[in-house]
């Protein structure tokens, strides 16, 4: 089954118009994902990594229209990539917002690695799992029990990240470096274009 290329994700974030703030999360979660999956596979695990970066680009794909409508982002956007004919991606699209512990006893995939990438990436910075489940439980912890659920939430991420980081020779606290403005290119840039209109210039590890 195809996976979208990268110019395909760029192009599709474009056609369905996603806002630019939403692109940017989207490309700095990618390049977490791709540097990850790259330093993994070198510990012999065999990660696809055209799969893990169009999960990453396309991840929140429904996020903007989720909003006016109220349907879950997720499963929305799971729908979505499944009506475009990218099979491979609805899972990891619409596994994206949950973890259960059942995971964490599994080998690390593809979804995994995208689902913890995305809670390193606060808007369009890399920050730890703590700041970012901070911002979440401000946001949208409405009640007790929601703020409950999302420091359980964060526990089960940090385990993902022990095993996720566990053969590696860098730390979680190592990303932001690796990812950062001055971090080697192994990502050629992203196409320039206007920064109101369209996708803003990255460079990607």
């Amino acid at each position: 089954m195809p996976i979208p290329t990268r110019s395909q994700c760029l192009n599709l974030m474009e056609q369905i118009g996603m806002p630019v703030h939403i692109q940017r999360h989207s490309l700095l979660v990618a390049k977490v994902a791709f540097c990850l999956g790259s330093l993994l596979n070198e510990t012999a695990l065999a990660l696809n990594l055209e799969l893990i970066e169009a999960g990453a680009l396309l991840h929140d794909i429904a996020k903007e229209r989720s909003i006016r409508t109220g349907e879950r982002h997720d499963d929305l956007g799971a729908r979505m990539v499944l009506e475009l004919g990218y099979h491979r991606l609805a899972p990891i699209i619409k596994d994206h917002v949950h973890l259960d512990r059942s995971q964490l006893e599994a080998p690390i995939t593809e979804s995994l690695l995208v689902n913890y990438s995305d809670k390193r990436v606060k808007h369009d910075r890399v920050v730890s799992l703590h700041d970012r489940f901070q911002d979440l439980i401000v946001r949208y912890a409405k009640t007790r029990d929601h703020r409950s659920r999302l420091l359980e939430k964060l526990d089960l991420f940090l385990e993902v990240e022990i095993r996720i980081f566990e053969k590696l020779t860098i730390g979680p606290a190592d990303l932001e470096q690796l990812t950062g403005p001055g971090a080697e290119n192994t990502w050629e840039d992203y196409e320039t274009e206007d920064e109101g209109s369209s996708i803003v210039r990255r460079q990607l590890c």
